[in-house]
């Protein structure tokens, strides 16, 4: 039988540590960072990183979204970090190219000794990059913001801005173009990040490196597994946060519950949802979608209404029943650790099926007042959405649904 309640001095719910390795100066414009996953190793890349004075810093709270070196650390990377410098003490393009390789060379995490990856966030230093790169066969691809000049010497992948047109290449070049304005929109330092374009072209990166580097490559499927297993089935807080990135965070859709950072979503999951949930909360897979860095998973959740459960029905009395509801959870896993998640439930027949919402209301009408028949299904929605045979479709168009004559 798992723990019903937060337990701090049991030994199970000792702090999992998180990978951990020390940011290393090679120069006044220059760190390495080993990988920060439970691995430890992975192949090496080098960042031209922009002068914070280059663009705009952004104000309020700061996203959860970490700077690049640390992402791609996160990632599983090996990472040599170089800000834009216009002092004579920093590392110049060339220099950071040949001694950037050194460091990794030296460096006992990494993996993969052959190929090295480059990629340019600052579009002031992307040309002369390129004419360094065919000096040294191990510099293997290019990832860029901005604009790539004709037939690059190596595989490349451009995002490109709205406001900058791409030549018309000959060479290897992959180009995504976003409707950013500035090449910033992908730093989360800076005030023109958007987060949903930068998401989008982290991934495509993901794969993009991992064609040309063959790696690193994680069972992320294994990752949300264990996550899973630890959040139900044990009911352990520690091992839970413990599958997670530094700076995690979950999003319940429907009742905007869940937290933003590791502080807050510790707090949600030792109060509100690991020791919260019903004796016999189950979750019926469906289906299983697995991309690069992303898991879609449908499936039946499943529980007895014996308790309030704030995150799902927040403030509602047990109703003693038993909710049958189709769920989404989008989960995206950073190199072998969970980044966040995305719940998305039936709301309508959650509330149904807890005998919250009634089947028909009054609508008033200019020559009186009707019933109205909701178009909110019951327990049956999950049972067709389990199999297609079980269930009709389309009967909420019948003539039994919508008005029904005087209330």
């Amino acid at each position: 039988m798992p723990p019903q309640s937060y337990d701090p001095e049991s030994p199970d719910e000792q702090e999992v540590a998180l990978p951990s390795a020390p940011l290393v100066n090679l120069s006044d414009n220059a760190v390495l960072q080993p990988p920060l996953t439970h691995r430890g190793t992975g192949p090496g890349l080098i960042a031209f990183l922009p002068l914070p004075s280059s663009y705009s810093a952004r104000q309020g709270n700061k996203p959860l979204d970490p700077e690049p070196v640390q992402k791609w650390a996160e990632e599983g990377f090996a990472v040599v970090g170089i800000v834009n410098s216009r002092e004579k003490s920093g590392w110049s393009v060339g220099t950071a190219l040949t001694k950037g390789v050194e460091a990794l060379l030296n460096l006992k995490e990494l993996d993969t000794r052959d190929k090295f990856a480059v990629y340019v966030y600052d579009p002031e230093v992307l040309q002369e990059v390129m004419i360094y790169l065919p000096k040294d066969t191990r510099l293997s691809c290019l990832v860029c913001i901005g604009s790539p000049a004709v037939d690059p010497a190596v595989p490349t992948f451009a995002h490109v801005p709205a406001n900058v047109t791409p030549p018309a290449a000959s060479g290897p070049v992959t180009v995504h173009r976003y409707s950013n304005s500035t090449p910033h929109f992908i730093l989360p330092q800076a005030a023109d990040y958007d987060p949903g374009a930068a998401t989008l072209a982290h991934s495509r990166t993901l794969v993009f490196l991992r064609k040309i580097l063959g790696g690193p490559i994680f069972d992320i499927e294994a990752v949300w597994e264990e996550h899973t297993y630890f959040e139900f089935e044990v009911r352990n807080l520690s091992k839970t946060l413990g599958t997670m990135v530094a700076e995690p965070y979950v999003n319940h859709v429907p009742t905007m519950t869940g937290g933003v950072g590791r502080k807050a979503l510790t707090a949600f999951y030792r109060d509100h949802f690991i020791f919260a949930n019903p004796a016999d909360t189950e979750l019926q897979l469906v289906s299983r979608t697995v991309g690069s860095d992303r898991i879609i998973d449908e499936f039946v959740f499943k529980l007895t209404h014996d308790r309030i459960v704030d995150w799902l029905l927040p403030g509602i009395p047990p109703s003693g029943k038993k909710l049958e509801i189709p769920f989404v959870a989008v989960v995206n896993v950073r190199g072998d650790r969970l980044y966040h998640e995305h719940i998305w439930w039936d709301q309508g027949t959650a509330l149904m099926q807890a005998g919250i919402i009634p089947s028909h209301i009054p609508h008033p009408l200019p020559n009186g007042q009707q019933r109205l028949r909701l178009p909110v299904a019951g327990v049956e929605c999950a049972r067709l959405l389990v199999d297609e045979t079980d269930g009709k479709s389309n009967e909420m168009m019948g003539s039994d649904w919508g008005l029904q004559g005087d209330a």
